[in-house]
C-alpha cells in the first residue's frame, strides 16, 4: 500500500489513471486506496475534484474494455494460464460469470459497484461478445456512482482515509441500499407514467369509437 499512495503521490493523475486502468483489468490493486487517497489529497488541495472524477472514470472505462477484450480473444483458457500471476480468484469469477449470464448487461452496471465482482464482470461480458457500445454504456453507469462515493468518503474522511478499507463491507451496504431506493423511485415512476399512458390511448381510442 505504501509503494501504491508513493506513486500517487510522485506522479497525481497520470499514477490514478494508470492504477485505476489495471485494477479494472482484473489486476489486484484496491479501489479503496487509490479513490479514497485521491480524495485525501483533494481534501488538501493537491488534486481537483472535477479533474479527479473525469480521470478516474475514464480509467474505470478503459480498464473494463481492456477485460472485455482478453475475454473476447482469451476466454477462460487466458485466465487458466495466466491467473495465478494476477492472483486470480475463481470464485468471484465465477459469481460474475453466473451474475452476467443471468442478468446481462444489467448485470455490468449492478456488478460495478460490488467489490471483487466489479473486477470481473467485464471478462463474462467479453466472452459472451456482449454489444460493445452497450456494454461501455452500463460501464459507465456503473463507474461513475462508485467512483464519486470512493473519491467523496476519501474527502470527508480526510486523514482517516484509511477507514474505507477497513469498513469497505459498510460502506457497500449503504450503496445497494441508496441504489435500491432510487431503483424503486424511478421504477414506481415509469410504472406510473406507463400506466398514465396506457390510460390516455384507451381513452382516446374511446372517444374515437364514439365519433
Amino acid at each position: 500500500m505504501e509503494y501504491l499512495i508513493s506513486f500517487l503521490e510522485t506522479y497525481g493523475y497520470a499514477a490514478m489513471f494508470i492504477a485505476m486502468v489495471l485494477e479494472n483489468a482484473n489486476i489486484p490493486i484496491p479501489s479503496e486506496i487509490v479513490l479514497g487517497f485521491s480524495g485525501y489529497l483533494i481534501a488538501q488541495g493537491v488534486f481537483e475534484m472535477n479533474m479527479t472524477m473525469i480521470v478516474a472514470t475514464a480509467a474505470g472505462v478503459v480498464g473494463s474494455i481492456l477485460s472485455y477484450w482478453m475475454g473476447e480473444h482469451g476466454g477462460r483458457p487466458l485466465l487458466k494460464r495466466y491467473g495465478k500471476y494476477i492472483f486470480f480468484n475463481e470464485h468471484k469469477f465465477e459469481m460474475a460469470e453466473k451474475m452476467f449470464n443471468k442478468y446481462g448487461g444489467a448485470a455490468v452496471f449492478f456488478g460495478r459497484l460490488l467489490p471483487g465482482i466489479r473486477t470481473f464482470i467485464s471478462f463474462p461480458a467479453g466472452i459472451a461478445r456482449y454489444p460493445m457500445g452497450r456494454f461501455v454504456i452500463w460501464t459507465l453507469l456503473g463507474t461513475i456512482p462508485w467512483t464519486i462515493l470512493l473519491v467523496w468518503l476519501g474527502v470527508k474522511l480526510g486523514e482517516h482515509w484509511q477507514d474505507l478499507i477497513e469498513y469497505n463491507h459498510e460502506f457497500l451496504v449503504i450503496m445497494i441500499a441508496v441504489f435500491a431506493v432510487i431503483a424503486l423511485f424511478f421504477g414506481i415512476r415509469y410504472y406510473r407514467n406507463k400506466k398514465k399512458k396506457v390510460a390516455t390511448t384507451s381513452s382516446e381510442k374511446q372517444d374515437t369509437q364514439n365519433d
